[in-house]
């Protein structure tokens, strides 16, 4: 209990420092998560020594849980953010960016971990999966606020969130197929559990979140057509929709993670203008709240010493990642979708996949069902060096762009 109420403290404490220099910390180019990943660090065994997580019992499914809620809350907060018509609008390049981008980055993530590390292809493949998602929760703090705003197009901004929306459901099948591929070993068995997370896991998922997405913003309009429902409610309503989807459709099932994306979207169409504002502001209020816990507990749990076991390979594995993760495939896609027009958009876009909360939630999720050693260290690794570096360039970057695209 001692332990737990350090804990609950760090996390107020550390929401209630951020909310009051949030824009402070926005204008100077230092996003939530970096802040919150130091701190972890500062109050864990190789900091100050206040917070050890391997007493807390099961420290990885902890990590999980919490995971799982901060996604959901920002999935909801991104499928809010968008524009009502934009995945119907933008479908194809939506398409082209999940299908051709997720493969690529699975696939080059994978080859970059074997033949850095010299990983079996089995454990790189289950590594690839689970960081080929491009995480919401930090891509959404990079391209909204004020500098992002003013420097960066409205084009490049939502293909950004929509993309990192889309994608941590869908990498659920990458990483489920590679648990089955190191745990089933008859190939009909394999292939049978694929096509089944394809139609429960997507499928299902999509049907199962529109569903509960349309019903909500009916029964909200409903409601406020009758005068039911004050203002306050809609606070608990949102943060309902959002945390409600995801163990509804686990329970049934199915992908809750996609679900509540697809959910937000669904909502979204039935609330008007005025409505959606006040649902963006608040689960936006809620995503950085729940983001917190999270960041600092990767930082409490980071494996120094697999880490230094691991050695100067480390670096080459962060480097390459960070290059060749996702920038290419972005560069071969500008000037050919009307989101990414130019090269300049492609390496901003390639360049700003940062891998977060969703590979710790996959992480998390894996470690239960495989026996990779190397799983959470990897991940921990890129996740961390992903967090500072895409974290700490934004700002710059984002100026930088505007300075070319100007030009």
């Amino acid at each position: 209990m001692h332990q737990f109420d350090i804990a609950l403290l760090v996390i107020v404490g550390s929401a209630l420092l951020l909310g009051l220099v949030s824009k402070f910390l926005k204008r100077i180019g230092l996003p939530d998560a970096v802040t919150l990943l130091l701190l972890g660090v500062a109050l864990g065994p190789v900091g100050l020594g206040w917070l050890h997580p391997d007493s807390w019992g099961k420290p990885m499914m902890i990590l999980e849980q919490v995971a799982r809620l901060a996604l959901a809350i920002g999935l909801m907060d991104i499928a809010l953010r968008l524009p009502k018509p934009y995945v119907f609008t933008h479908w194809r390049s939506l398409l082209v960016v999940l299908g051709v981008g997720m493969l690529f980055m699975w696939l080059s993530s994978s080859v970059l971990v074997g033949a850095v590390l010299g990983l079996s292809w089995g454990s790189a493949l289950l590594i690839g999966a689970v960081v080929t998602p491009t995480d919401p929760v930090v891509a959404s703090s990079m391209v909204t606020g004020p500098v992002a705003e003013k420097t960066l197009p409205s084009h490049l901004r939502r293909i950004i969130m929509a993309e990192s929306g889309a994608n941590d459901g869908l990498a659920y099948v990458f990483v489920l197929g590679m648990i089955f591929f190191l745990t089933l070993s008859p190939p009909e068995s394999l292939a049978t559990r694929v096509v089944e997370v394809m139609v429960a896991d997507v499928l299902l998922a999509l049907l199962l979140g529109a569903t509960i997405g349309y019903l909500a913003g009916f029964g909200l309009r409903a409601a406020e057509k009758k005068d039911l429902m004050d203002p306050q409610s809609v606070v608990m309503f949102a943060t309902a929709l959002a945390l409600g989807t995801l163990p509804l459709v686990d329970l049934l099932g199915s992908n809750g993670i996609l679900a509540v994306f697809v959910a937000g979207l669904a909502f979204d169409q039935q609330v008007g203008v005025r409505e959606r504002r006040q649902e963006e502001h608040v689960v936006g209020g809620f995503d950085r709240f729940f983001t917190g816990p999270i960041f600092v507990l990767v930082g409490l749990m980071l494996p120094w010493s697999e880490w230094a076991a691991m050695g100067w390979p480390t670096v080459g594995l962060i480097i390459s990642i960070l290059l060749f993760r996702r920038l290419p495939v972005l560069l071969l896609l500008s000037g050919r979708l009307r989101e990414v027009p130019s090269l300049v958009d492609g390496a901003f876009a390639g360049w700003f996949g940062p891998i977060g909360v969703a590979a710790v939630y996959y992480a998390a999720l894996a470690s239960h069902e495989t026996d990779v050693p190397e799983l959470w260290p990897v991940v921990s690794l890129l996740v961390s060096a992903s967090v500072l570096v895409h974290g700490l360039t934004a700002v710059p970057f984002s100026h930088l762009y505007r300075r070319l695209t100007a030009s």
